[in-house]
């Protein structure tokens, strides 16, 4: 089943996202590079904190020889006996190529596909702790056709890539049949290759689906994923996130505290962060070599002591705030700013675990992690927020439209063209080339004109053809409110875009915006059923006229 451009609707509002049946928090690892730079001080420090599952490679063209033979030379090759020794556990990749085979480059004939299948269940066999393997690495990717000479079509390569899967899982099970595949190998969450992995039959070959969502936020990845799951082949596939991570280190710790909230509500069974000790492309690592922990690795610690395999549930009170419920005594929360009071034998700590005192009040990026010892943490008993002053915002409220149909909450978004308006519909993301490789809304008579949660481009027909962005926000009750909208366009448009704001078709403000902009109308009056629209169009030339994008409407107290 095909999901492409299936859903349409106006609005952007959505409900809390609600966990999975029987979800629990998912078993924490790291990404590794023993395969390449044995490290046994940060292998050390790693299991000061806790980190005892890794997912790397045993690199098949440094332990097999042309000959066949298998040669572990040293411990780049042998690391995995030590792992075995301390009872750790693996995530065995493979996902490179032989010289034996097509020059190196990751196999794509049979024959070849066929070595590696083989070397990987030798591999298997020889270190029997492996308890998955992870077939392919971003095969997805830009760059990948060119540098391993991969059909450029996402049909052709998951066609490829399937077979690949397929005689990988029967040659590993013939050895060990405990050992999980894991398959997928995708970057970001594109529903064009996820599609294509599907309609191969891919997922008849997998026990969990694999994606690396670096271009997700938190706070779109259950959303993103709930999308993923429409198809009926992945409706109840267990999800594994073998990387994931950030090069911001200030906003590290608390990042992976709110994707591992958001993962522990959509169901995914395994978290491993990227990397484990730094490579050298600026991503924060979890322990340095060294063995120190990073402010990072203490978060990773955290996770696992209060919230790794406890059932989790969701307990966000609206669509501006976040909270995961980890069993009865952990609460993780964060979102719009508002004060947080705390009931008699609660404390809070930072996602790294330190104690926070005093006023305590929400962030939209640093989480609270409220923990009691001796009874239930629980919102509006024992924890309680204060008044939400946020009436709408599109980047928390955004929502892909199909099931989403709450007339008169939030924002709703149309494309307006020719001064009549139209539905967006959900496009799947990395369907063709210059679109975002996770799902967004478009429409189909302009593959230019597309809207993300924090994004949005619109497009002309001429000079006197816009097609523009409309956000539409109908008050539900008479209260003063401010408008912001946050609007950056990217530094490749030709001339800028054009902003609006109106209230019931009169014009407030309309500017035109070349660089970064933050347009507040500080004190509106509105009755019930006044209508506001901000309307996002292209200046003279629509070329490249992408922008980042945030509206909220907040009453003005």
């Amino acid at each position: 089943m095909r999901i492409t451009g299936a859903f349409t609707a106006l609005l952007l509002f959505t409900t809390p996202v609600m966990a999975l049946e029987g979800a629990t928090g998912p078993v924490l690892g790291a990404s590794s590079n023993f395969g390449q730079n044995w490290q046994p001080e940060a292998l050390d420090g790693g299991a000061e904190i806790g980190i005892t599952e890794f997912r790397d490679e045993v690199i098949w063209n440094h332990v097999e020889q042309a000959n066949g033979e298998l040669k572990f030379g040293s411990m780049r090759e042998a690391y995995p006996s030590m792992l075995s020794n301390r009872g750790f556990g693996l995530v065995l990749l493979g996902y490179t190529g032989h010289p034996n085979w097509e020059d190196g480059r990751t196999p794509r004939t049979p024959e070849g596909q066929a070595a590696f299948a083989r070397y990987h269940a030798r591999i298997v066999e020889r270190f029997p702790f492996i308890h998955s393997v992870e077939v392919g690495n971003e095969y997805n990717s830009v760059g990948f056709p060119e540098e391993e000479g991969w059909p450029e079509s996402l049909e052709e390569r998951a066609r490829l890539y399937v077979r690949l899967l397929e005689v990988t899982r029967r040659a590993v099970l013939d050895v060990n049949p405990d050992v999980r595949i894991l398959g997928g190998a995708a970057h970001s969450i594109p529903l064009a290759w996820i599609e294509a992995v599907v309609a191969e039959g891919g997922h008849k070959h997998m026990d969990a689906f694999v994606l690396h969502p670096y271009t997700t936020e938190p706070e779109q990845f259950a959303r993103q994923v709930a999308e993923m799951r429409r198809l009926p082949e992945l409706a109840t596939m267990p999800i594994e996130i073998t990387e994931f991570g950030t090069t911001d280190a200030a906003a590290a710790p608390g990042y992976l505290l709110r994707m591992y909230c958001q993962m522990a509500l959509s169901g995914v069974s395994r978290a491993v962060w990227y990397p484990f000790t730094p490579r050298g492309d600026g991503l924060i690592a979890l322990i340095e070599e060294t063995g120190e922990a990073t402010e990072t690795g203490l978060a990773y610690a955290h996770i696992r002591d209060r919230m790794e395999g406890r059932p989790v549930e969701d307990v966000a009170p609206d669509a501006f705030t976040y909270a995961c419920q980890f069993g009865p005594n952990t609460l993780v929360i964060w979102g719009a700013p508002r004060e947080v009071e705390l009931g008699e034998g609660i404390r809070a700590a930072s996602a790294t675990g330190s104690p926070i005192n005093g006023q305590l009040e929400l962030s939209r990026t640093e989480p609270l992690v409220l923990i009691s010892d001796t009874g239930p943490v629980r919102l509006g008993e024992t924890v309680h927020l204060g008044p939400q002053r946020m009436r709408a915002d599109t980047y928390d409220q955004f929502a892909y439209p199909y099931p989403y149909r709450s007339e008169g909450e939030g924002l709703s978004v149309v494309v307006r063209r020719d001064a009549q308006d139209q539905p967006l519909e959900v496009r799947p993301g990395q369907e063709r080339g210059g679109v975002p490789w996770t799902p967004y809304l478009g429409i189909p008579e302009d593959g230019e004109v597309r809207v993300g949660a924090d994004w949005a481009s619109p497009s002309a027909w001429g000079a006197d053809r816009p097609l523009s962005i409309v956000y539409r926000y109908r008050s539900p009750v008479a209260e003063r409110v401010e408008l912001s909208v946050n609007i950056a366009p990217d530094a490749s448009s030709t001339d800028g875009l054009d902003l609006e704001v109106t209230l019931n078709g009169r014009s407030l403000r309309r500017i035109k915006v070349q660089d970064d902009e933050l347009l507040t109308l500080p004190s509106l009056d509105l009755s019930a059923e006044d209508l506001l629209e901000i309307v996002v169009g292209p200046n003279v030339e629509p070329d490249l006229d992408h922008a980042r994008l945030r509206i909220q409407v907040e009453a003005n107290q």
